[in-house]
Order: structure tokens, then C-alpha cells, then sequence
């Protein structure tokens, strides 16, 4: 299944259980508190074994505002990724 696809579920999921009544910005702040959960799951010397849980829940949610937006994140991810290796290490040490 493709990422887009999978946004579109996850969108379809979301809409039935009405939880599409926020504006993007409360949508973005989702995604951080998704975030803080994940760092919550590394708070010891190794992650636990939720936080991959937690960065599943980050996914989706940045998929289903993608997907309200209309972004189609397969392509978008396909070209950033290209973006990124085009600008090589930008004076980074490897």
C-alpha cells in the first residue's frame, strides 16, 4: 500500500469519528504532542517498546493533514528526499 493510500484511510477513519473540527494550526499541535509522547518513550537508555507506537501516531497525523490539504506526500517525500541529496552535507562533517 502506498503512502497515499494510506493517508486516505487513515482521513476516511478520522472524518467518522468526527475529529475533523480544528483548524491546520490545532491539527500541527497535535503532531507535537504526538512528539512529546515519542521523547517520553526515550527518557531511559533506550526507547520503550511503545515508542514505535508513537511514531506511527506522529505519521498519521502529519498524513491526515497531508491529505486535507491535498498534498500528495508520496511525491512530495520522493522530491524533498532528491532536494536533500542534491544539497550534499552543506559543509556538515560526515
Amino acid at each position: 500500500m502506498n503512502i497515499n493510500k494510506i493517508a486516505e484511510q487513515n482521513y476516511d477513519w478520522v472524518e467518522r469519528m468526527g475529529w475533523h473540527n480544528k483548524t491546520t494550526l490545532e491539527a500541527l499541535a497535535l503532531v507535537a504532542s504526538e512528539v512529546g509522547e515519542a521523547i517520553n518513550e526515550c527518557r531511559g537508555e533506550q526507547p520503550t517498546e511503545e515508542f514505535a507506537e508513537e511514531l506511527a501516531d506522529i505519521i498519521l497525523r502529519v498524513l491526515d493533514i497531508a491529505h486535507w490539504q491535498g498534498i500528495d506526500m508520496e511525491q512530495t517525500l520522493q522530491a524533498k528526499m532528491e532536494k536533500n541529496q542534491q544539497r550534499g552535507t552543506r559543509g556538515r562533517v560526515k
